[in-house]
Protein backbone atom coordinates (compact mmCIF):
# COMPACT_ATOMS: atom_id res chain seq x y z
CA UNK A 1 0.00 0.00 0.00
CA UNK A 2 3.02 1.78 0.41
CA UNK A 3 4.67 1.90 -2.47
CA UNK A 4 0.93 1.79 -4.32
CA UNK A 5 0.79 5.72 -2.58
CA UNK A 6 4.34 6.61 -3.15
CA UNK A 7 3.85 6.13 -7.14
CA UNK A 8 0.44 7.84 -7.56
CA UNK A 9 1.41 10.59 -5.26
CA UNK A 10 3.36 12.46 -8.49
CA UNK A 11 0.35 12.03 -10.84
CA UNK A 12 -2.05 13.51 -7.85
CA UNK A 13 0.08 16.32 -8.42
CA UNK A 14 -0.02 16.28 -11.58
CA UNK A 15 -3.36 16.54 -11.51
CA UNK A 16 -3.83 19.34 -9.54
CA UNK A 17 -4.91 22.78 -11.90
CA UNK A 18 -1.19 24.67 -11.57
CA UNK A 19 -1.68 28.15 -10.15
CA UNK A 20 -1.09 30.44 -12.97
CA UNK A 21 1.41 32.98 -13.29
CA UNK A 22 -0.84 35.90 -12.94
CA UNK A 23 -2.75 34.61 -9.58
CA UNK A 24 0.31 33.50 -7.97
CA UNK A 25 1.53 37.23 -8.34
CA UNK A 26 -1.36 38.66 -7.47
CA UNK A 27 -0.90 36.50 -4.61
CA UNK A 28 2.41 38.22 -4.11
CA UNK A 29 1.13 41.74 -4.35
CA UNK A 30 -1.81 41.01 -1.70
CA UNK A 31 1.08 40.22 1.00
CA UNK A 32 3.27 43.13 -0.21
CA UNK A 33 2.63 45.74 -3.00
CA UNK A 34 6.27 45.56 -4.17
CA UNK A 35 7.27 41.53 -5.27
CA UNK A 36 10.61 41.44 -6.22
CA UNK A 37 11.71 38.19 -7.93
CA UNK A 38 14.16 35.89 -5.60
CA UNK A 39 15.81 35.07 -9.07
CA UNK A 40 18.21 38.42 -9.53
CA UNK A 41 19.92 38.70 -6.41
CA UNK A 42 23.43 40.06 -7.85
CA UNK A 43 21.44 42.93 -9.72
CA UNK A 44 17.71 43.34 -7.49
CA UNK A 45 18.33 41.45 -4.13
CA UNK A 46 14.97 41.68 -2.24
CA UNK A 47 16.20 43.88 0.45
CA UNK A 48 15.70 46.99 -1.62
CA UNK A 49 11.53 46.71 -1.82
CA UNK A 50 11.48 48.70 0.97
CA UNK A 51 13.39 51.37 -0.95
CA UNK A 52 10.60 50.83 -4.07
CA UNK A 53 7.69 50.94 -1.49
CA UNK A 54 9.26 54.41 -0.11
CA UNK A 55 9.13 55.94 -3.14
CA UNK A 56 5.64 54.14 -4.75
CA UNK A 57 4.22 56.26 -1.66
CA UNK A 58 4.65 59.43 -3.57
CA UNK A 59 2.36 58.73 -6.19
CA UNK A 60 -0.76 59.35 -3.66
CA UNK A 61 -2.49 56.65 -4.98
CA UNK A 62 -2.60 52.88 -4.72
CA UNK A 63 0.86 51.65 -6.29
CA UNK A 64 1.75 47.84 -6.74
CA UNK A 65 5.32 46.75 -8.18
CA UNK A 66 6.61 43.84 -9.66
CA UNK A 67 10.20 42.79 -10.86
CA UNK A 68 10.36 39.44 -12.68
CA UNK A 69 13.23 38.09 -14.52
CA UNK A 70 13.45 38.84 -18.29
CA UNK A 71 10.89 38.32 -20.51
CA UNK A 72 8.20 37.65 -18.09
CA UNK A 73 5.61 37.05 -21.09
CA UNK A 74 4.22 37.69 -24.29
CA UNK A 75 2.42 40.76 -23.03
CA UNK A 76 3.43 42.75 -20.20
CA UNK A 77 0.16 45.36 -20.58
CA UNK A 78 -1.74 42.14 -20.56
CA UNK A 79 0.01 40.53 -17.76
CA UNK A 80 -0.62 43.58 -15.78
CA UNK A 81 -4.28 43.68 -16.64
CA UNK A 82 -4.78 40.00 -15.25
CA UNK A 83 -3.22 40.69 -12.16
CA UNK A 84 -5.15 43.57 -11.60
CA UNK A 85 -8.43 41.75 -12.66
CA UNK A 86 -6.65 38.85 -10.23
CA UNK A 87 -6.18 41.08 -7.25
CA UNK A 88 -9.23 43.03 -7.19
CA UNK A 89 -7.84 46.13 -6.31
CA UNK A 90 -7.58 49.86 -8.25
CA UNK A 91 -4.73 51.54 -8.89
CA UNK A 92 -0.59 52.13 -10.18
CA UNK A 93 0.85 48.85 -11.80
CA UNK A 94 4.43 49.11 -12.19
CA UNK A 95 6.18 45.86 -14.28
CA UNK A 96 10.13 45.81 -14.38
CA UNK A 97 11.64 42.76 -16.43
CA UNK A 98 15.26 42.81 -14.68
CA UNK A 99 16.23 46.20 -14.71
CA UNK A 100 14.30 47.18 -17.44
CA UNK A 101 10.90 49.26 -16.97
CA UNK A 102 8.53 47.37 -19.12
CA UNK A 103 5.20 48.29 -18.71
CA UNK A 104 3.02 50.87 -16.36
CA UNK A 105 -0.94 50.56 -16.51
CA UNK A 106 -3.19 52.65 -14.33
CA UNK A 107 -6.77 51.34 -12.88
CA UNK A 108 -9.19 53.19 -11.38
CA UNK A 109 -6.77 56.06 -11.27
CA UNK A 110 -5.48 58.85 -13.31
CA UNK A 111 -2.15 58.94 -14.14
CA UNK A 112 0.55 59.48 -17.29
CA UNK A 113 1.62 56.09 -17.57
CA UNK A 114 3.15 55.99 -20.81
CA UNK A 115 4.99 59.94 -20.68
CA UNK A 116 6.34 58.07 -17.32
CA UNK A 117 7.62 55.55 -18.98
CA UNK A 118 8.89 57.18 -21.67
CA UNK A 119 11.00 59.49 -20.02
CA UNK A 120 12.07 56.76 -17.61
CA UNK A 121 13.23 54.95 -20.55
CA UNK A 122 14.70 58.20 -22.68
CA UNK A 123 16.31 60.35 -19.69
CA UNK A 124 18.53 57.43 -17.75
CA UNK A 125 21.45 55.05 -19.26
CA UNK A 126 21.12 51.71 -19.43
CA UNK A 127 22.89 51.35 -16.04
CA UNK A 128 21.13 53.85 -14.45
CA UNK A 129 19.43 50.64 -12.26
CA UNK A 130 15.54 50.04 -11.38
CA UNK A 131 15.55 52.01 -8.09
CA UNK A 132 16.68 55.57 -9.71
CA UNK A 133 14.46 54.75 -12.74
CA UNK A 134 11.74 53.75 -10.55
CA UNK A 135 12.45 56.85 -9.10
CA UNK A 136 12.28 59.11 -12.52
CA UNK A 137 8.88 57.37 -13.38
CA UNK A 138 7.53 58.81 -9.73
CA UNK A 139 8.46 62.59 -10.49
CA UNK A 140 7.12 62.07 -13.79
CA UNK A 141 3.75 60.63 -12.86
CA UNK A 142 3.42 63.59 -10.14
CA UNK A 143 4.45 66.40 -13.02
CA UNK A 144 1.46 68.35 -14.66
CA UNK A 145 2.94 68.63 -18.12
CA UNK A 146 4.43 65.05 -18.42
CA UNK A 147 3.20 64.41 -22.04
CA UNK A 148 5.93 67.47 -23.09
CA UNK A 149 8.53 66.48 -21.06
CA UNK A 150 7.78 62.98 -22.66
CA UNK A 151 7.79 64.30 -26.01
CA UNK A 152 10.88 66.45 -25.48
CA UNK A 153 12.69 63.39 -23.81
CA UNK A 154 11.96 61.20 -26.88
CA UNK A 155 13.19 64.06 -29.55
CA UNK A 156 16.84 64.84 -27.59
CA UNK A 157 17.59 61.25 -26.61
CA UNK A 158 16.34 59.69 -30.08
CA UNK A 159 19.50 59.13 -31.69
CA UNK A 160 21.98 58.97 -28.46
CA UNK A 161 21.61 57.88 -25.00
CA UNK A 162 22.55 59.90 -22.15
CA UNK A 163 25.98 59.20 -21.04
CA UNK A 164 26.83 55.98 -18.67
CA UNK A 165 26.71 56.81 -15.12
CA UNK A 166 28.83 53.88 -13.94
CA UNK A 167 32.69 52.60 -15.27
CA UNK A 168 33.89 49.34 -15.20
CA UNK A 169 36.59 47.27 -14.26
CA UNK A 170 38.56 48.13 -17.78
CA UNK A 171 37.86 51.39 -17.38
CA UNK A 172 39.39 51.36 -13.63
CA UNK A 173 42.26 49.79 -14.35
CA UNK A 174 42.71 52.13 -17.35
CA UNK A 175 42.52 55.56 -14.54
CA UNK A 176 44.71 53.14 -12.70
CA UNK A 177 47.35 52.94 -15.53
CA UNK A 178 46.80 56.94 -16.33
CA UNK A 179 47.11 57.82 -12.34
CA UNK A 180 50.49 55.98 -11.97
CA UNK A 181 52.09 57.06 -15.09
CA UNK A 182 51.47 60.69 -13.99
CA UNK A 183 52.61 60.26 -10.35
CA UNK A 184 55.82 58.94 -11.62
CA UNK A 185 56.68 61.01 -15.13
CA UNK A 186 55.89 64.19 -14.32
CA UNK A 187 57.93 64.63 -11.18
CA UNK A 188 60.53 62.90 -12.65
CA UNK A 189 60.62 64.80 -15.49
CA UNK A 190 60.80 67.97 -13.75
CA UNK A 191 64.03 67.16 -11.60
CA UNK A 192 65.40 65.54 -14.86
CA UNK A 193 64.71 69.24 -16.98
CA UNK A 194 65.46 71.26 -13.73
CA UNK A 195 68.81 69.26 -13.34
CA UNK A 196 69.91 69.83 -17.28
CA UNK A 197 69.25 73.44 -17.41
CA UNK A 198 71.49 73.96 -14.18
CA UNK A 199 74.36 71.90 -15.86
CA UNK A 200 74.33 74.06 -19.13
CA UNK A 201 73.71 77.09 -16.81
CA UNK A 202 76.82 75.89 -14.89
CA UNK A 203 78.96 75.61 -18.06
CA UNK A 204 77.77 78.92 -19.34
CA UNK A 205 79.04 80.82 -16.42
CA UNK A 206 75.70 81.68 -14.97
CA UNK A 207 75.48 82.26 -11.65
CA UNK A 208 73.49 79.58 -9.41
CA UNK A 209 70.20 81.79 -8.03
CA UNK A 210 67.66 78.63 -7.30
CA UNK A 211 67.87 77.15 -3.74
CA UNK A 212 68.63 73.26 -3.78
CA UNK A 213 65.73 71.91 -2.19
CA UNK A 214 63.34 73.95 -4.32
CA UNK A 215 62.98 71.41 -7.81
CA UNK A 216 62.39 68.15 -5.11
CA UNK A 217 59.99 70.20 -2.99
CA UNK A 218 58.38 71.24 -6.16
CA UNK A 219 58.43 67.88 -7.84
CA UNK A 220 56.76 66.45 -3.81
CA UNK A 221 54.19 69.09 -4.22
CA UNK A 222 52.95 67.88 -8.01
CA UNK A 223 53.46 64.08 -7.21
CA UNK A 224 50.50 65.18 -4.43
CA UNK A 225 48.34 67.49 -6.59
CA UNK A 226 48.21 64.23 -9.07
CA UNK A 227 47.69 62.30 -6.48
CA UNK A 228 45.01 64.27 -4.65
CA UNK A 229 43.44 65.44 -8.04
CA UNK A 230 43.30 61.68 -9.14
CA UNK A 231 41.54 60.48 -6.09
CA UNK A 232 38.85 63.46 -6.72
CA UNK A 233 38.32 62.98 -10.10
CA UNK A 234 38.46 59.03 -10.53
CA UNK A 235 36.27 58.42 -7.64
CA UNK A 236 33.50 55.80 -8.43
CA UNK A 237 33.57 52.93 -6.47
CA UNK A 238 31.14 51.38 -8.13
CA UNK A 239 30.57 48.97 -11.57
CA UNK A 240 26.35 49.49 -11.25
CA UNK A 241 23.36 50.24 -9.28
CA UNK A 242 23.57 46.57 -7.98
CA UNK A 243 23.60 46.49 -4.32
CA UNK A 244 25.05 43.51 -2.34
CA UNK A 245 23.08 40.61 -1.97
CA UNK A 246 22.70 38.91 1.29
CA UNK A 247 23.46 35.37 1.60
CA UNK A 248 20.01 34.49 2.16
CA UNK A 249 19.05 36.25 -0.80
CA UNK A 250 21.91 34.14 -2.61
CA UNK A 251 20.14 30.95 -1.73
CA UNK A 252 16.54 32.04 -1.57
CA UNK A 253 15.16 30.46 -5.13
CA UNK A 254 17.34 27.32 -4.68
CA UNK A 255 15.71 26.62 -1.41
CA UNK A 256 12.63 27.53 -3.44
CA UNK A 257 12.73 24.99 -6.25
CA UNK A 258 14.74 22.47 -3.81
CA UNK A 259 11.45 22.22 -2.01
CA UNK A 260 9.18 22.33 -4.48
CA UNK A 261 10.97 19.37 -5.81
CA UNK A 262 10.37 17.60 -2.72
CA UNK A 263 7.11 17.92 -2.96
CA UNK A 264 7.01 16.59 -7.15
CA UNK A 265 9.56 16.14 -9.21
CA UNK A 266 8.70 18.90 -12.22
CA UNK A 267 9.03 22.20 -10.90
CA UNK A 268 7.38 25.01 -12.89
CA UNK A 269 8.56 28.65 -11.94
CA UNK A 270 5.59 30.36 -10.67
CA UNK A 271 7.19 34.08 -11.91
CA UNK A 272 7.36 32.56 -15.40
CA UNK A 273 4.72 31.87 -18.11
CA UNK A 274 3.29 28.24 -17.74
CA UNK A 275 5.25 26.20 -20.74
CA UNK A 276 3.49 23.11 -20.29
CA UNK A 277 -0.24 22.27 -20.63
CA UNK A 278 -1.99 19.80 -18.04
CA UNK A 279 -1.70 16.71 -20.84
CA UNK A 280 1.98 17.41 -21.11
CA UNK A 281 2.64 17.54 -17.81
CA UNK A 282 0.76 14.45 -16.64
CA UNK A 283 2.83 12.58 -19.40
CA UNK A 284 6.01 13.71 -17.95
CA UNK A 285 5.08 12.86 -14.56
CA UNK A 286 3.90 9.32 -16.46
CA UNK A 287 7.36 9.11 -17.95
CA UNK A 288 9.10 10.02 -15.02
CA UNK A 289 7.74 7.21 -12.54
CA UNK A 290 8.45 4.78 -15.38
CA UNK A 291 12.13 5.55 -15.61
CA UNK A 292 12.24 5.76 -11.45
CA UNK A 293 10.88 1.71 -11.57
CA UNK A 294 12.80 0.95 -14.51
CA UNK A 295 16.38 -1.28 -14.46
CA UNK A 296 18.76 1.09 -13.50
CA UNK A 297 17.46 4.38 -13.43
CA UNK A 298 16.35 6.28 -10.72
CA UNK A 299 14.66 9.63 -9.58
CA UNK A 300 14.29 12.26 -12.60
CA UNK A 301 13.65 15.96 -10.93
CA UNK A 302 12.83 18.62 -13.70
CA UNK A 303 13.20 22.64 -12.94
CA UNK A 304 11.72 24.48 -15.54
CA UNK A 305 13.26 28.08 -14.30
CA UNK A 306 14.73 30.47 -15.86
CA UNK A 307 18.60 31.11 -15.64
CA UNK A 308 19.24 35.04 -15.73
CA UNK A 309 22.79 35.99 -15.70
CA UNK A 310 21.71 37.81 -12.67
CA UNK A 311 20.82 34.52 -10.43
CA UNK A 312 22.58 33.16 -7.76
CA UNK A 313 23.95 31.02 -10.28
CA UNK A 314 25.52 33.85 -12.51
CA UNK A 315 23.61 31.95 -15.42
CA UNK A 316 25.13 28.78 -15.12
CA UNK A 317 22.50 25.75 -15.08
CA UNK A 318 25.57 23.56 -13.78
CA UNK A 319 25.94 25.35 -10.79
CA UNK A 320 21.81 25.68 -10.06
CA UNK A 321 21.68 22.27 -10.77
CA UNK A 322 24.20 21.48 -7.96
CA UNK A 323 22.75 23.19 -5.75
CA UNK A 324 19.21 22.59 -5.77
CA UNK A 325 20.69 18.48 -5.97
CA UNK A 326 22.24 19.40 -2.48
CA UNK A 327 18.80 21.17 -1.10
CA UNK A 328 17.31 18.39 -2.13
CA UNK A 329 19.34 16.08 -0.76
CA UNK A 330 18.54 12.75 -3.25
CA UNK A 331 20.75 11.47 -6.13
CA UNK A 332 19.05 11.47 -9.13
CA UNK A 333 18.75 13.28 -12.62
CA UNK A 334 18.55 17.00 -12.70
CA UNK A 335 17.14 18.65 -15.55
CA UNK A 336 17.13 22.39 -16.01
CA UNK A 337 14.55 23.55 -18.31
CA UNK A 338 14.79 27.52 -19.06
CA UNK A 339 11.35 28.99 -20.30
CA UNK A 340 12.81 31.91 -21.27
CA UNK A 341 15.23 30.69 -24.06
CA UNK A 342 13.89 27.44 -24.20
CA UNK A 343 17.37 25.38 -23.40
CA UNK A 344 17.42 22.01 -21.99
CA UNK A 345 20.51 20.88 -19.62
CA UNK A 346 20.74 17.49 -18.17
CA UNK A 347 22.85 16.57 -15.12
CA UNK A 348 23.65 13.05 -13.81
CA UNK A 349 24.27 12.72 -9.84
CA UNK A 350 24.50 9.57 -8.69
CA UNK A 351 22.43 6.92 -11.18
CA UNK A 352 23.87 4.66 -12.72
CA UNK A 353 23.70 6.33 -16.20
CA UNK A 354 26.55 6.70 -18.68
CA UNK A 355 27.50 10.39 -18.18
CA UNK A 356 29.24 10.66 -21.34
CA UNK A 357 26.52 9.77 -23.12
CA UNK A 358 24.28 11.99 -21.64
CA UNK A 359 26.68 14.51 -22.31
CA UNK A 360 27.98 14.21 -25.55
CA UNK A 361 25.17 11.94 -27.21
CA UNK A 362 21.97 13.83 -26.25
CA UNK A 363 21.42 15.61 -29.90
CA UNK A 364 20.42 19.57 -30.34
CA UNK A 365 17.17 19.29 -31.30
CA UNK A 366 16.77 18.81 -26.86
CA UNK A 367 19.19 20.42 -26.10
CA UNK A 368 19.01 24.09 -27.79
CA UNK A 369 15.37 23.02 -30.03
CA UNK A 370 15.10 24.81 -33.03
CA UNK A 371 13.30 27.65 -34.68
CA UNK A 372 9.98 25.93 -34.52
CA UNK A 373 7.41 26.44 -32.03
CA UNK A 374 3.80 26.98 -31.28
CA UNK A 375 1.64 29.03 -28.57
CA UNK A 376 0.17 25.77 -27.25
CA UNK A 377 3.67 24.17 -26.20
CA UNK A 378 6.78 26.97 -26.08
CA UNK A 379 9.75 26.32 -27.16
CA UNK A 380 8.28 22.82 -27.91
CA UNK A 381 9.30 22.04 -24.15
CA UNK A 382 6.69 19.49 -23.70
CA UNK A 383 7.57 17.39 -26.85
CA UNK A 384 11.70 17.81 -26.31
CA UNK A 385 11.28 16.63 -22.29
CA UNK A 386 9.43 13.74 -24.05
CA UNK A 387 12.52 12.93 -26.21
CA UNK A 388 14.63 13.25 -23.84
CA UNK A 389 13.02 10.61 -21.67
CA UNK A 390 13.01 7.93 -24.09
CA UNK A 391 16.58 8.96 -24.43
CA UNK A 392 17.62 8.64 -20.29
CA UNK A 393 15.68 5.06 -21.00
CA UNK A 394 17.65 4.24 -23.71
CA UNK A 395 20.62 5.21 -21.92
CA UNK A 396 23.69 2.77 -21.21
CA UNK A 397 24.04 1.83 -17.33
CA UNK A 398 26.97 1.79 -15.42
CA UNK A 399 28.26 -1.04 -13.02
CA UNK A 400 28.82 1.86 -10.47
CA UNK A 401 26.98 5.47 -9.71
CA UNK A 402 28.28 8.50 -11.92
CA UNK A 403 28.61 12.01 -10.67
CA UNK A 404 29.31 15.12 -12.60
CA UNK A 405 32.27 17.06 -12.30
CA UNK A 406 32.37 20.04 -9.35
CA UNK A 407 31.30 22.89 -11.37
CA UNK A 408 33.05 26.61 -11.08
CA UNK A 409 32.30 28.73 -8.53
CA UNK A 410 29.98 31.72 -9.12
CA UNK A 411 31.64 34.99 -9.60
CA UNK A 412 31.90 37.33 -5.96
CA UNK A 413 28.18 38.79 -4.48
CA UNK A 414 30.43 41.87 -4.38
CA UNK A 415 31.46 41.91 -8.11
CA UNK A 416 30.05 45.39 -8.26
CA UNK A 417 32.35 46.52 -6.08
CA UNK A 418 35.55 48.09 -8.55
CA UNK A 419 39.10 47.69 -7.24
CA UNK A 420 41.16 50.71 -5.91
CA UNK A 421 42.43 53.76 -7.61
CA UNK A 422 46.04 52.61 -6.32
CA UNK A 423 45.78 49.29 -7.46
CA UNK A 424 46.00 47.01 -10.41
CA UNK A 425 47.46 49.02 -12.93
CA UNK A 426 48.85 51.59 -11.00
CA UNK A 427 52.28 49.80 -9.81
CA UNK A 428 52.73 48.83 -13.88
CA UNK A 429 51.68 52.66 -14.75
CA UNK A 430 54.79 54.01 -12.10
CA UNK A 431 57.33 52.52 -14.60
CA UNK A 432 55.49 53.16 -17.72
CA UNK A 433 55.66 56.90 -16.37
CA UNK A 434 59.01 56.74 -15.58
CA UNK A 435 60.34 55.08 -18.88
CA UNK A 436 57.83 57.92 -20.53
CA UNK A 437 59.89 60.56 -18.92
CA UNK A 438 63.43 59.60 -19.83
CA UNK A 439 62.33 59.63 -23.10
CA UNK A 440 61.01 62.53 -22.90
CA UNK A 441 63.98 63.79 -21.09
CA UNK A 442 66.32 62.94 -23.92
CA UNK A 443 63.93 64.13 -27.07
CA UNK A 444 64.06 67.98 -25.30
CA UNK A 445 67.80 67.45 -24.76
CA UNK A 446 68.43 66.08 -28.09
CA UNK A 447 66.27 68.74 -29.38
CA UNK A 448 68.00 71.70 -27.48
CA UNK A 449 71.50 70.61 -28.72
CA UNK A 450 70.72 70.54 -32.04
CA UNK A 451 68.47 74.01 -31.70
CA UNK A 452 72.13 75.06 -30.37
CA UNK A 453 74.20 73.83 -32.89
CA UNK A 454 71.96 75.64 -35.58
CA UNK A 455 72.28 78.95 -33.97
CA UNK A 456 75.69 79.00 -33.78
CA UNK A 457 76.06 78.02 -37.18
CA UNK A 458 73.94 80.30 -38.18
CA UNK A 459 75.31 83.13 -36.53
CA UNK A 460 79.46 82.86 -34.84
CA UNK A 461 78.90 84.98 -32.05
CA UNK A 462 77.28 84.16 -28.81
CA UNK A 463 73.43 85.04 -27.96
Amino acid sequence: MTAVFATATPARAAERPPVTQAAYLADRLRENPVHITDQLPREIPRSTAPDFARLAKRTGVPTYVLILPMHSGPDAKRLLGEVHDRLGRDGLYVLFEGTDLAEAAAYGVRAPTDAAVTVALYELPYDAGPLRRFERFIDVIAQEKATARAEAARDKYQDREPADMYIGPSDRRNQSLLTGTLLSGVPLLIMLLAGYVGRRRRRSGAERRVPRWVVPGVAALTATAIAVTASVVFDETKSSAAKPPTPAELVARVERVAAGLKQDPVYADPESPRVLDSPRLNRLHDRIRDFRRSDGGGPVYVSLVPQPFESEAAGDSGLFAAAVHAKVGEDGIYVVADPDDGTIDVFNHGLRLDSNHLSFGLPDSVTVGDSSGDEADPHLLGKRLDTLMTFLDKTPRTDRPQFEPAPADAPEADENTLPPLFATDFWPGLLTGAVLALLLWGVVAGLTRAFGRLLRWRSPAPE
